[in-house]
């Protein structure tokens, strides 16, 4: 990722911050990848650089995550209820996808990142969201603390307190 040139808006309970970043490694951006916080804005300079110096740990966990755990995710959603042959394409918020497209469980093409939701630093932890092909209503979101994903499900997931 180059560097995190991240651009501030209060708000009155989710501060937002805006990059031109339209990638995250392997994963594509839904639009470009954006930063949320519930913290003070005064700490968004530590809190930006704990997650340049656990980037690279952070993006293990979700594809090792993800990789691990995709056919539950997907049986769980669903989703395949969609089609009615193996060609037909169905179109997603990370693009038109078959059939195939879902059992190939190709990540990248499945899934966009969105946002991430930085809290403290003392912390230790980061929501992840994406857009993901089998929940455009929901989307995808992981929460890692230290070495461990302790929550997943849709979107909402990552703006639980710690």
């Amino acid at each position: 990722m180059k560097p995190l040139n991240v651009t501030w808006k209060a708000g009155s309970e989710l501060h937002e911050g805006m990059t031109e970043h339209s990638a995250w490694h392997g994963f594509n951006a839904y639009g470009s990848v954006g930063f949320l916080t519930q913290e003070d804005l005064s700490i968004t300079d530590s809190m930006q650089q704990w997650f340049i110096d656990n980037e690279q740990r952070i993006y293990a966990l979700v594809c090792d995550y993800v990789n691990n755990n995709y056919q539950e995710l997907l049986e769980e959603s669903e989703f395949l209820d969609v089609f009615d042959e193996d060609s037909e394409l169905y179109e997603t918020r990370c693009g038109a996808v078959n059939k195939q497209d879902m059992h190939a469980g190709d990540i990248f093409k499945l899934m966009q990142i969105s946002a991430f939701v930085l809290h403290h630093p003392d912390k230790s932890a980061v929501g992840v969201i994406f857009e993901c092909a089998w929940d455009a209503e929901h989307g995808f979101g992981l929460v890692i603390q230290a070495d461990d994903i302790i929550s997943q499900g849709g979107e909402q997931v990552v703006y639980s307190e710690l």
